[in-house]
Parts: C-alpha cells; sequence; structure tokens
C-alpha cells in the first residue's frame, strides 16, 4: 500500500514506502497485524467485498497480499488481482504465493494507478469488483481523484467499488487517535479523509449507490467502508 509523493499542484515524484520508509517494508505486516487490528480488519473487508464465483477482483495497493490472499481462500473460483507501485514489497507478497491446478492464486502487477494512461489495455473494463483497503489516505486530493477514474476505467459497467480507508473519527477519543496518523503521513495526505470528504469524491468521479458506514475502530481512529458502483 504504498503512494506517491506529490506537490499538490506538480508532477508525481519517486513514490514513498507504505511504511514511509525502505527499511520499514520488511516489517510492514507486523505493524498492520498490530496497530489496525490486521486480522479483523482482513476478515471485515472479505465480508463487505463478498466475492462470488468467476469473479474478477482487484486489490488496488495490495502491498503484501494479505487481502489479496484472504479473498482468494474466501472465494477459490474468484480471480485475483493485486497492483502495486512499490516493486520490493510485491516481491514480498510474490513470495508468498500459493498455487492452485499450477496456476497462481493471486496476480500481481505493479502499476501507478494514479496515471491512468499506465493502466494495463487488458485490465481495462475487465474487473466485476475494485477494492483497495488503507491506500487512499496515503493520497494527495489530486492523486485521489486521478485514482478513482482510473478504479472507474478498470471496472466493467455495473461493477462496484469496495474502499476501505480510515474516515472520522466515530467519536471524540478516536477522532484525536487519528491526528497520529495523520502527523505520520501528512495533514495535506489524509484532509479528505478526515473530513469525510470520500463519498463526495466517489459521485465526482461518476460512481453512483455511493454507502457509506464505520467498519473498525482501532487505536489510531475509524475505519470505513466506502461501497459505491459504476
Amino acid at each position: 500500500m504504498s503512494n506517491i509523493a506529490e506537490h499538490e499542484k506538480g508532477e508525481p515524484q519517486a513514490f514513498v514506502p507504505a511504511l514511509r520508509y525502505k527499511w520499514a517494508t520488511g516489517v510492514y505486516d507486523l505493524v498492520i497485524e498490530y496497530f489496525t487490528r490486521g486480522r479483523a480488519l482482513r476478515r471485515l473487508s472479505v465480508d463487505a467485498i463478498a466475492p462470488e464465483a468467476e469473479e474478477t477482483i482487484l486489490d488496488l495497493g495490495c502491498g503484501t497480499g494479505g487481502l489479496s490472499f484472504a479473498l482468494a481462500q474466501a472465494e477459490l473460483r474468484a480471480s485475483i488481482t493485486g497492483y502495486d507501485i512499490d516493486s520490493d514489497i510485491l516481491d514480498l507478497a510474490r513470495k508468498k504465493t500459493a498455487f492452485q491446478d499450477g496456476a497462481p492464486v493471486v496476480t500481481f502487477r505493479e502499476v501507478n494507478v494514479t496515471d491512468t494512461a499506465s493502466l494495463p489495455q487488458q485490465d481495462i473494463g475487465r474487473f466485476d469488483c475494485v477494492t483497495s483497503s488503507l491506500v487512499f489516505h496515503h493520497l494527495t486530493h489530486d492523486q485521489k481523484q486521478r485514482a478513482l477514474r482510473s478504479v472507474h476505467t478498470l471496472l466493467r459497467p455495473g461493477g462496484r467499488f469496495v474502499l476501505i480507508d480510515w474516515g472520522p473519527g466515530v467519536n471524540m477519543f478516536l477522532r484525536a487517535a487519528f491526528w497520529l496518523v495523520r502527523l505520520l503521513d501528512g495533514l495535506a495526505v489524509t484532509r479528505d479523509n478526515a473530513n469525510g470528504n470520500l463519498p463526495d469524491m466517489l459521485e465526482e468521479a461518476g460512481f453512483e449507490q455511493v454507502d457509506t458506514k464505520p467498519l473498525l475502530n482501532t487505536m489510531f481512529g475509524t475505519v470505513w467502508q466506502y461501497s459505491a458502483a459504476k
């Protein structure tokens, strides 16, 4: 779940690793498990996504593949693809790769979803579902807009998008706790999450039937589920 560093009105620069520093990539899974209740979040995310047989599902910003593999395990007949921009974190994901009938359970691709022109042509309009977990809070407002346009392009007509990320804390204590994430990842990139702007941004990107609900409370705030349809 890495992101691209960018000035608000500038061109994309080198991406920032998932935990901000390259040296921390190796402990990514441990940090996610402890600080965001990773196991509970994966279980709730799989329930929210509800994979079905023969569906094509994209895990956008897949990181080390935790959610990708959980989806594949939940529905063996679904086709799961994982995108991430960070080649190092994808190496960790590929080392976990399991096989079924001689084929990899998850296909991983190095893709920058904030650049619609660079999307793999074979994936345009291919997916029944796109999901993204704890990625969008790393992106600037402009990057969020471009990533949402990419998701819209990758989905087939009638496909669904399940966005799982930080949102406004459901009480004053969780709102205060989210400041720790904001200080670590940056006040500018987390502003839309803290202010509850993601539903409006989904509608602006052309999505319909936008539904929101708090998914999980953690020591760093509330993770929300934002669901929408193309």
